[in-house]
């Protein structure tokens, strides 16, 4: 084990270097800002996690994970160790019993979170990544935000959103039962999908990956929003490419489940923005522009809670104009 971990420490050592050459797109100028911060986080994480996220980083959260899966707070410990020379703001960590330092490292995951929110998507991703596995949460959601909402070089995105499906594979054996490694893993082979061609996506392998991983997460928890929002997305993209009685046969890719998927997710936060655009863009696959026009006006009174909010509500905008 022991091995392992010192293979993955190097490999996010690596990866953060490789992604320190490369200029990530700032959140843009013209767009609602925000200003959470890990002191004021705890008021506003219910409306900005909506309960899907996990609980609000705390000590009690830690200790209560450290518990539930040891081998990662092993690896959480030796991890801080290892980095603590090139990150000196997150030394004292690394001296002694991380347990002894659950609400100094919990402060440093809210932080995370907190740039997140922001769209501070670099430096969130970047701290993350320092803090080991419990920041990887905030770091490649925040990774894969970027990757699928504003950067635009197709060849750039692809490489982020392989990095997340490195990395979550790496920590999977230490939580195999973990919501949101399980989820980020899907998540970044589903946006890869989403570009290739049919017989490309077939060689990945990814799709049946993906839709075992969310049937998985949806038979644990049937109302994690982003599994069955992702699950509808993804069904949509089977049928797209495959056509209907293929993708029913070889994947059981329905539109009527694919339109429940997306109906239960409108139910379940029919505020969030991401539902309507998922859903839009899953209609337009099945070429439903004029449904899809529909679902996206919904989101014109919308305000955002956050910078993801924000850049979903223009990615809205911008393909309700392409279709008006």
């Amino acid at each position: 084990m022991l091995k392992k971990a010192l293979s993955l420490v190097i490999l996010i050592i690596a990866s953060a270097q490789v992604f320190a050459e490369q200029a990530w797109q700032p959140y843009p100028e013209d767009l609602q800002s925000f200003n959470y911060t890990e002191q004021d986080l705890a008021e506003h994480w219910q409306d900005l996690t909506d309960g899907f996220r996990g609980p609000l980083p705390t000590s009690e959260s830690l200790r209560a994970d450290a518990e539930r899966w040891p081998e990662m707070y092993d690896f959480t410990q030796n991890h801080l160790q290892t980095i603590a020379r090139s990150h000196p703001d997150l030394a004292s960590l690394s001296e002694g019993e991380l347990s002894n330092s659950f609400d100094a490292y919990a402060r440093e995951l809210r932080r995370a979170w907190a740039l997140l929110f922001n769209g501070q998507f670099r430096e969130a991703r970047d701290l993350g990544l320092a803090l080991g596995p419990a920041g990887y949460f905030p770091g490649l959601y925040a990774q894969s935000l970027y990757a699928t909402l504003i950067e635009s070089d197709e060849d750039t995105r692809r490489q982020l959103l392989k990095e997340v499906i490195t990395l979550t594979e790496d920590i999977m054996p230490m939580a195999p039962d973990h919501p949101m490694i399980r989820f980020g893993n899907a998540y970044g082979k589903a946006r890869i999908l989403e570009n290739l061609s049919a017989s490309e996506a077939l060689g990945t392998g990814y799709t049946s990956e993906v839709i075992d991983t969310l049937e998985a997460l949806l038979e644990d928890d049937p109302d994690n929003i982003y599994a069955v929002t992702l699950f509808g997305g993804v069904q949509s993209g089977i049928i797209e490419k495959a056509g209907s009685l293929i993708a029913r046969m070889t994947y059981g890719a329905k539109e009527s489940s694919m339109e429940d998927q997306f109906n239960k997710a409108m139910r379940l936060s029919p505020d969030y923005p991401g539902v309507y655009y998922e859903y839009a863009r899953a209609k337009m696959k099945i070429d439903e522009e004029k449904e899809a026009l529909a679902l996206l006006k919904k989101t014109e009174g919308m305000t955002a809670i956050s910078a993801e909010e924000a850049l979903l509500l223009e990615a809205s905008n911008r393909l309700r104009q392409s279709l008006e």
